[in-house]
């Protein structure tokens, strides 16, 4: 490793070891699957360390350590497949749940929706299988997670700090860039159909979000509420794009669902039993769609009223003066040489 800040060192390290335990702990689950919550819980914990990678990059400078980016964006792209299968199929179960036994126009569509869904989660499950094999066999996690404990070994055993005035500087540079960024992306929202600009707003959202939970502890917990509070427009920009995945994935299974029929039957005639339920899921996540932007919009605006940023900005200076003054106390303390 490059000569960097044991400090930063040291976070960099106890947070991805942390993050190591909970994908570790859940990847057998992953492989069973016969519960949808490891698939959500492991997908996290790779998000949560490809934002660790990228942002303590000069911590690990190694040749080995060069390719853990890419092969945890592969797990990560393909827990998120997953995932987002897994999502959709409970959503259809509870709307199917909700219809009324006797619905004979839309149950048929919905039921078929259902169908092609669990298809394409069984179909995923052997990509999800292969990309854990790979990692296995190349030993990466192995290799990432024995890395980080080393490290830290080597850190507590010199009484390290998990926090200097190096550290705050740095993760507050980190913060503000990331700040930038989602600043950029929130004019998507003077357009409501600005569908790439909100899902652009929604990634720069969670990158920041986890920098401020990468960095909360350099800061003694003080970032907390700012981080519940990007929790919550997190979820709101996700819930907006899940709607328009959905509109634009609905328009294109009513195309193959009805060339399907004519190749079939030879005609399209079976497909209009399957047309109205199919409409009728599209149009209640378009409708809800607009519900969530509005919510979406209130909380983003309320960030402003509320001079949220302003605050953010004075704790993240009010943490550098706290431990520049402590490093002044400490120096006056030392006993002469």
């Amino acid at each position: 490793m490059a000569a960097i800040d044991p400090s930063y060192r040291f976070l960099a390290c106890q947070y991805l070891r942390e993050q190591f335990d909970i994908l570790l702990r859940e990847l057998h689950g992953v492989r069973c699957n016969e519960d949808r919550e490891p698939v959500h819980q492991a997908r996290v914990a790779s998000r949560r360390v490809r934002a660790a990678l990228s942002m303590f990059a000069d911590c690990f400078k190694t040749k080995k350590a060069a390719k853990w980016p890419k092969r945890i964006k592969k797990l990560t792209r393909e827990l998120g497949a997953a995932r987002d299968k897994d999502v959709q199929i409970e959503f259809i179960e509870g709307f199917l749940a909700a219809l009324d036994g006797k619905d004979k126009k839309n149950r048929p569509g919905v039921e078929r929706l259902l169908l092609r869904l669990r298809q394409g989660r069984e179909a995923l499950q052997s990509e999800v299988v292969a990309t854990l094999d790979k990692l296995e066999k190349a030993g990466t996690l192995a290799e990432m997670y024995g890395e980080m404990e080393r490290t830290l070994f080597a850190l507590r055993s010199h009484g390290t700090a998990l926090s200097s005035l190096f550290v705050l500087q740095a993760t507050r540079a980190h913060i503000c860039d990331k700040k930038e960024d989602l600043m950029a992306c929130a004019r998507s929202l003077d357009d409501p159909e600005d569908a790439r600009g909100h899902h652009q707003m929604r990634i720069a959202a969670k990158k920041l979000r986890y920098t401020l939970e990468i960095s909360n502890r350099a800061y003694e917990g003080r970032l907390e509420d700012f981080i519940d509070a990007f929790k919550q427009v997190q979820s709101l920009l996700g819930d907006v794009h899940d709607c328009d995945v959905w509109v634009q994935n609905l328009d294109g299974l009513l195309e193959q669902e009805r060339l399907a029929t004519v190749q079939y039957f030879g005609h399209s005639q079976p497909f209009h039993r399957l047309k109205p339920g199919l409409l009728f899921v599209c149009e209640d996540r378009a409708k809800h769609r607009r519900q969530a932007f509005g919510e979406l919009r209130e909380c983003w605006n309320g960030l402003d009223a509320e001079h949220f940023w302003n605050a953010l900005e004075d704790t993240l200076e009010q943490q550098d003066a706290r431990t520049d003054a402590r490093k002044e106390e400490n120096e006056e303390n030392r006993p002469a040489q």
